[in-house]
């Protein structure tokens, strides 16, 4: 009786097991609902997220066109109002000549008069009287000779500051012309640079706008990342739950079977004695159940069979791993490419590929596909492990290192089942 009430007992415990674990496995199956729902966010986030960082490099474009024209602009500027400064100084150095030339224009237009008034005045009788008063030919001659000779200088002299005057005066209305072309090309200049200055401040602020958009977008994504996170952790939990679960009741069934084994030969042992039998009923025999059933438990190790490509370059993956860990305790940023300053996951392990030559993309469901795949059985340090919406990179001896989240930032040693592994790629 008293192993029938054992029996009993190990049969209720497993049944209960059982309920048990139907209620975990709604728990995981919740999780990786909510999971499937934040990744089907998250990458329509990142397709906004890429949406605003390609407008937003279009207008810095236009922005960087335009303040190469604005640059033009302003050293033009800068060549006129030289000029200016330097015509303006030649028209004031012609305006004075000019007002010299009609000074000595007006000088010698009034000493000719003074001579032609004497002259008159005195009448031909001092011509006459000064060719007498010579004592010979030769100074009469040369009397009469300057007497006109005085008529010629002030004759030429006039005519010559005449002339100069009329070229000076020239000169200044050329240069005032000059001067007023420069100006309105000035103007013009400034109109542009002052237009050039609006349009480059509108685009500033729309690229401040995308720059919030961006924010906000990259801080949803981080958000749902993060949710994503939240459930695989959910899910790995309820995994080792469910297969801690599964190992009792597994344990619970061999026990019984064991006990209903041990009863079967003690009323065989009984039989062949030839004593009765303490039992009535059926003959009992064995109870003959099958080993344990069901697949070992953990997370999944991903694909790849026993794959195990060789190296391509030249690479040692412990100075990866040994480079990665320079990282460890650096922000998890969403978006982020370098981890000195903060990466999110797939920012972290392009940034640390592309320190040794090794280009891949900077996304995480793109690096499910770059390199040559590899069994899990043979991940080597270097190898770059891809979960659901997450990539680390494996260090051996079971470890990663990764930029986990925002609540945890860059860390190593985790380990490197702690959620189900879609496929080890190896691009060392």
């Amino acid at each position: 009786m008293k192993s029938k009430r054992l029996i009993a007992v190990l049969l209720v415990l497993t049944m209960g097991i059982s309920q048990f674990t139907v209620a975990l496995a709604d728990k995981k199956s919740d999780a990786e609902n909510k999971k499937q729902e934040a990744e089907d966010n998250l990458r329509s986030k990142q397709n906004e997220i890429d949406s605003i960082e390609r407008e937003q490099a279009q207008l810095q474009s236009e922005i960087d066109a335009l303040d190469a024209e604005l640059v033009n602009v302003i050293l033009e500027l800068s060549t006129l109002e030289e000029e200016l400064a330097v015509k303006q100084d030649e028209l004031a150095e012609t305006e004075e000549r000019l007002e010299q030339a009609k000074k000595d224009e007006k000088d010698q237009y009034e000493s000719m008069k003074l001579r032609i008034r004497f002259m008159y005045e005195k009448g031909d009788s001092a011509m006459l009287t000064s060719i007498l008063e010579s004592k010979s030919i030769a100074e009469m001659l040369n009397r009469v000779e300057y007497v006109n000779e005085v008529y010629d200088y002030d004759r030429n002299l006039l005519t010559k500051y005449q002339d100069t005057k009329e070229q000076v005066a020239a000169l200044t209305e050329q240069q005032k012309q000059e001067i007023a072309a420069l100006e309105q090309k000035q103007a013009e200049f400034q109109t542009a640079e002052a237009n050039y200055r609006a349009t480059i401040d509108r685009k500033q602020g729309e690229v401040a706008n995308f720059g919030e958009m961006l924010a906000s977008a990259q801080a949803l994504a981080a958000q749902y990342q993060d949710t994503i996170n939240a459930q695989n952790q959910i899910i790995a939990e309820e995994n080792a739950r469910i297969e801690r679960e599964r190992q009792a009741r597994a344990e619970q069934e061999r026990l019984a079977r064991a006990e209903q084994e041990r009863q079967a030969r003690e009323r065989q042992n009984n039989a062949n004695s030839g004593g009765g039998s303490s039992d009535s009923g059926n003959s009992g025999g064995s109870a003959g159940g099958s080993s344990d059933s069901g697949n070992s438990g953990g997370g999944s190790t991903g694909s790849g069979g026993n794959k195990n490509p060789g190296y391509s370059t030249g690479v040692s993956g412990s100075a990866v791993v040994q480079y990665a860990l320079n990282f460890v305790g650096n922000p998890y940023v969403w978006g982020g490419k370098d981890p000195n300053t903060g990466a999110d996951c797939s920012g972290f392990t392009s940034y640390v590929y592309a320190h040794f030559g090794i280009s891949i993309p900077s996304y995480s469901y793109s690096q499910r596909s770059v390199g040559q795949e590899v069994s899990y059985a043979n991940a080597r340090a270097g190898d770059l492990i891809c979960y659901s919406g997450h990539v680390a990179i494996y260090m051996g001896n079971g470890q990663i290192v990764h930029a986990k989240g925002t609540a945890y930032g860059i860390v190593a040693y985790d380990s490197a089942t702690y959620r189900d592994i879609v496929t080890v790629r190896r691009v060392l």
